[in-house]
């Protein structure tokens, strides 16, 4: 399955006969050129150092247990902690259980198979079947943090099994009981091991040098793709490149409300959409709780009329009630390294989130809260 693909043709009722069979998935591109009165401008990027700088296993060790310490309020006493797990919805049991799905389909679409019968399958663990499942499954748990196999099972044996009780340990498993807990937890521990990585509750301080900056400035063109068949195909006159369309695409909801903001704001000078990927865009470096450096692509760097140069991140919004609908589990990390680098080089910034309780756009500027009614969050139209 293709997350895009080009088409590159002189046939243009082939072209249009793909996208009328593609729908909305069919955008078109054009090369957009800088404008000459932004050519100057300049901002110290950040990047990754070329030297391999693998995880450190021991101190992914001490994050993944201070973070279930504080998430399920663990503590030395295995018995306890396997019961504040229990009530957390882990599974325990001793046999292997699966799910499968039962009934018919008309069509192969999703909302027909999330409407089948559930059935519960259970399995009688055996180490020679199981074991292999086992080592597949701590395999793929230690793929998704960047942790090769031997150092995730030993993370998992120290953290988990009785044989091997150390400072670490959380509970007192016998090997079979290791087996089934991994396996039939296999998303949970995925879930919970990935926000460790990334939480700021959990962090430890890590010191590096291992980072490169250097003066960038706006790419002289841009490859812009957009939606050709939205009916608001007006050129935002703010954006740096000429040409810079309403339709742009691939857009979150969050970048296309900013983004309007931006063109009908008086205080905002100009504003550039910022790439995700690549060392021709601009970036910040952070590193996660075990030192793996990554890079940060701020969403956009706008310029007011008072000569301030803001760097802004857009997220998902709060919902009515209040609920985040942010998916990015960096987010909290990511506004620390951006306010760090706002400060060294006293520029303005944020993250901005929609509060649909209001309509209205918010920032948050000094102290990062995932609570809309937090006071560190305020209206953006009073700040920007």
């Amino acid at each position: 399955m293709l997350d895009c693909c080009y088409l590159y043709t002189l046939d243009e009722k082939f072209t249009e006969n793909v996208k009328r069979s593609l729908g909305k998935g069919a955008l078109e591109e054009r090369d957009l050129t800088l404008k000459r009165e932004y050519s100057h401008f300049t901002l110290i990027c950040q990047q990754k150092t070329n030297v391999p700088f693998p995880r450190d296993a021991k101190l992914a060790l001490k994050v993944i247990k201070k973070y279930f310490a504080i998430q399920y309020n663990l503590d030395g006493k295995a018995v306890e902690n396997r019961k504040k797990l229990e009530a957390h919805k882990y599974d325990f049991n001793t046999d292997i259980i699966d799910y499968t799905k039962s009934g018919e389909l008309a069509t192969l679409s999703k909302e027909e198979f999330d409407n089948l019968n559930e059935i519960k399958i259970r399995e009688k663990l055996t180490t020679h079947k199981h074991g292999k499942e086992y080592h597949h499954c701590v395999a793929e748990i230690g793929m998704k943090v960047g942790l090769d196999y031997n150092n995730m099972n030993a993370i998992m044996r120290k953290l988990f099994l009785k044989d091997l009780r150390s400072e670490y340990t959380l509970l007192i498993l016998e090997i079979r009981e290791l087996y089934a807990f991994v396996i039939n937890n296999k998303p949970r521990l995925i879930d919970d091991i990935r926000i460790a990585m990334a939480s700021e509750t959990a962090q430890i301080k890590i010191e590096s040098n291992m980072i490169t900056e250097k003066p960038w400035s706006f790419p002289l063109n841009y490859m812009f793709a957009y939606d050709g068949s939205a009916k608001d195909q007006m050129e935002l006159i703010k954006n740096v490149y000429k040409g810079y369309r309403a339709s742009a695409e691939v857009r979150s909801e969050p970048e296309k409300m900013f983004e309007k903001y931006c063109e009908s704001n008086n205080h905002i000078e100009w504003f550039y959409k910022n790439g995700d990927k690549g060392n021709e865009y601009f970036s910040i470096v952070y590193e996660d709780n075990t030192g793996k450096q990554k890079s940060f692509y701020p969403d956009y760097i706008v310029h007011d009329t008072e000569g301030n140069t803001w760097i802004i991140e857009t997220k998902g919004g709060f919902s009515k009630s209040g609920q985040s609908e942010d998916i990015d589990k960096f987010t909290s990390k990511k506004f620390a390294v951006l306010k760090k680098y706002l400060d060294k080089y006293n520029l303005q910034g944020g993250i901005v989130r929609q509060d649909k309780q209001s309509s209205e756009l918010c920032i948050c500027t000094e102290e990062y809260s995932n609570d809309i009614k937090d006071d560190n969050w305020k209206l953006l139209k009073e700040i920007l």
